[in-house]
Formats: structure tokens, C-alpha cells, sequence
């Protein structure tokens, strides 16, 4: 495997780079803050400028107004946007609810939303997690029940990130409760301005706001905006929850690597006789590429169609833990300056580093705890038994 990038991506990299040398970042506005995955706030006009070059659609069929890129293309957008710390924070689930719509949408679904996404109009919330619901998203108590050409839509959803900013919802609810756990569920695309939909914010550690609570009171979802047919939701769960762990993670690598370049240039200006911290920096760089190459062989298994949930899983661990190491370092570098938020006087690095630290300890729960992950590698990667066995 030569994850290096063929000429082709290395063209598409440098037109990509050219793009973020002459829109400089801060000129566009910011919607959204930064959630530290390494895909920075969310700016709507900035993602409509990405949808203007027909980035937002580069790997979609033709038929749905796609330009049938490999996937190498996507991955390189990915990492340029990471490594200029670009603000293209929903972009991850846009890809991934564009790839769902194409793949189980209704025509409706395909001709309303697909073009949307394309000019970066719309961008979207999980509804997954409920309060009695997270690891064991089969709990879910959200119910959806038929009545005429609509879906009736009652229930409670929590932890959904851009959810007060987004378009559109893919909420996850019961709609046959004679079912058992895992049938009867089906996933509806709700718009966010349909009436009963009430979304609040949650303030985070850093004082911000990036995830929501969302309660629906009899949301009328028109027929034609299910996803697939009704009760396949879970098994769309299952590949959206793989999809999501890569997606959402993969400019994870590159994200550090600008981290890491920061904390250099501090290094070498204010420390530079510090032997320890230039060892611990070329240790982090060492683990930041091993990242990169766990993602791209992950990604390297689904552009070949094959099983990969057992390398994401590992990638994610990997991802998420990395980001606290390397950031518990970018702390201890700054020391006392560590602790000053952007704007302060005298914030080091512009104060980044505060920021992006108190974000990192949540990503080990986000999209499935490490302790989930480690349980998925063991039985999905390594064949041992899902549950231990008596002695």
C-alpha cells in the first residue's frame, strides 16, 4: 500500500492550497465553534465557497451531479482544510448523510436535499443519543408512527452536535414498537424548522456552544423522507456509525500535525536548550504519523468495498487519546501562559492550546467510547468472544 499522493492529488492539493492562499480564513464569518476535532468552527459561507468549486460532491455519481472522483481526492480536501485550519466543521456529516441519501434515499430525498449539500446549503445534526440511550442506542425511546403521508415524530434527543446551526436532522426512532431492540427502527430526515422541533443549546467547559438538545413534539415528517424502507434503521446505524468514526476523525492526524508546528515554534523561541521537550515533540510527531497511516489504511479497506471496522475503531482510540497526549504537552509547554484564553494580553499561541485542550477529553466519548472501540477491535479485529466466557 503507497499512501503517498498520486500526481493527480498532488495537482488537486496545490489547486486546494491556492484556493486557502487567496480566500484568506479570516474573512469568512464564523457560525459555529470549534469542537477541537481538527475540522475547526463552522462558516456557512465558507462552506458555500467550497460548494461553489464543487468540492462538497467530488467522489457522488454523476447522476446526482457528482464528478465521480476517487476517493483519494476527498481525503486530500480533507487534510489541506485540516492543515490551514480551515473552519469546516459539520463538512465530515455532510459527507456522510450525502453518501446515505444516495445510497438508501427515497427520489424525493435525492432531488430535494443532494443538490443543497452540493452548494453547501445544508448541513445536518445526529439524532441518535437520547438521555436513557447512549452506548445502548437500542434503548432509544423516540417513536415515530405513520398517519397518512406523514411520519409523527415524538421524543428526545441529546449531545447532537451543530444541531442549533444545521438544516436537517437524521433522527433515529422506533416507528414498530412490537419489534424487538434491533428491528422496528427506522431513520427519518427531519427539517429543523418543521413545527414542535425545539433545540437548545448545552454549554461546554469552554463556555461554548457546539451540542444540543433536541425535543420533538408530534414533528410531521413527510412520508417520503425516510431513509430506505421502515425498519431498516439499524442496520444504517451500524455502517453510520462506522462511517462517522472515520469521517469524523480522519483530519485528526493532520490537525495535530499543525498543533505540533505551533508548539515547535514556541519551543524553538522560548525553550530552545530544552533537550526533554524536544524529545517529547519528536515523539509526538512519530505517533502523528503512525495516525496517518491507520486512517489511510482504513480508508484504503472501504475504497475497496471491504470491512474496516476494526481498523476505524483503532484509529479512533488512536485519534482521540493522541489529541490529549499531545495537548497535555502543548499545556505543559506553555506553563503558566497555559491557562489564557484567546484574547488575553498575554495568551500564548493565541491561545489555542486552552481551547482545543478542554475540548479533547470529550472525543473519547463522542462517536462511541475508547472503552466500546477496544471491545470492537477485540472481536471484530482479533476474533475474541464478545462476552467473557465462564470458567
Amino acid at each position: 500500500m503507497d499512501f503517498g499522493r498520486s500526481p493527480d492529488e498532488a495537482a488537486f492539493a496545490d489547486e486546494v492550497r491556492a484556493f486557502l492562499r487567496a480566500q484568506p480564513l479570516d474573512t469568512f464569518p464564523s457560525d459555529g465553534t470549534d469542537a477541537g476535532y481538527g475540522s475547526g468552527a463552522h462558516s456557512r459561507a465558507f462552506t458555500r465557497a467550497l460548494g461553489e468549486r464543487g468540492w462538497l460532491s467530488l467522489t457522488w455519481p454523476r447522476a446526482h451531479g457528482g464528478r465521480e472522483r476517487p476517493m483519494g481526492f476527498l481525503l486530500v480536501l480533507l487534510e489541506e482544510l485540516a492543515a490551514s485550519g480551515a473552519p469546516f466543521g459539520p463538512l465530515s456529516g455532510c459527507l456522510q448523510v450525502s453518501e446515505s441519501i444516495i445510497r438508501h434515499g427515497s427520489v424525493t430525498l435525492q432531488r430535494e436535499i443532494l443538490p443543497q449539500v452540493a452548494r453547501g446549503e445544508a448541513t445536518f445534526w445526529q439524532g441518535y443519543s437520547e438521555p436513557g440511550a447512549g452506548s445502548d442506542l437500542l434503548a432509544l425511546q423516540t417513536r415515530a408512527r405513520l398517519d397518512g403521508d406523514h411520519w409523527v415524530l415524538d421524543g428526545r434527543k441529546i449531545w447532537s452536535s451543530h444541531a442549533g446551526i444545521a438544516t436537517y436532522g437524521t433522527v433515529l426512532a422506533r416507528t414498530d414498537p412490537a419489534s424487538t431492540r434491533n428491528r422496528g427502527l427506522s431513520m427519518l430526515m427531519v427539517d429543523n424548522r418543521l413545527p414542535g422541533m425545539d433545540v437548545r443549546p448545552i454549554r461546554s467547559l469552554t463556555g461554548q456552544v457546539y451540542h444540543y438538545e433536541i425535543f420533538m413534539d408530534g414533528v410531521r415528517v413527510p412520508r417520503e423522507y425516510i431513509m430506505g424502507q421502515p425498519g431498516e434503521g439499524f442496520s444504517q446505524l451500524l455502517r453510520g456509525l462506522d462511517t462517522d468514526r472515520f469521517w469524523g476523525r480522519f483530519y485528526k492526524a493532520p490537525f495535530l500535525r499543525r498543533i505540533l508546528g505551533l508548539l515547535v515554534e514556541h519551543v524553538r523561541a522560548e525553550r530552545p536548550g530544552d533537550s526533554l521537550a524536544r524529545h517529547r515533540l519528536a515523539q509526538a510527531a512519530a505517533e502523528i504519523a503512525a495516525l496517518r497511516a491507520l486512517f489511510h489504511r482504513a480508508a484504503w479497506l472501504i475504497a475497496r468495498g471491504e470491512v474496516a471496522t476494526g481498523p476505524v475503531s483503532a484509529a479512533k482510540v488512536m485519534a482521540d487519546e493522541l489529541g490529549q497526549r499531545v495537548l497535555s504537552l502543548g499545556m505543559e509547554l506553555l506553563g503558566p501562559y497555559a491557562a489564557l484564553r484567546a484574547g488575553s494580553p498575554e495568551a500564548r499561541l493565541r491561545g489555542e492550546i486552552e481551547h482545543q485542550y478542554q475540548t479533547a477529553w470529550g472525543h473519547a466519548l463522542a462517536g462511541g467510547t475508547s472503552e466500546i472501540q477496544r471491545t470492537t477491535i477485540a472481536v471484530r479485529a482479533l476474533g475474541l468472544p464478545a462476552e467473557p466466557r465462564g470458567r
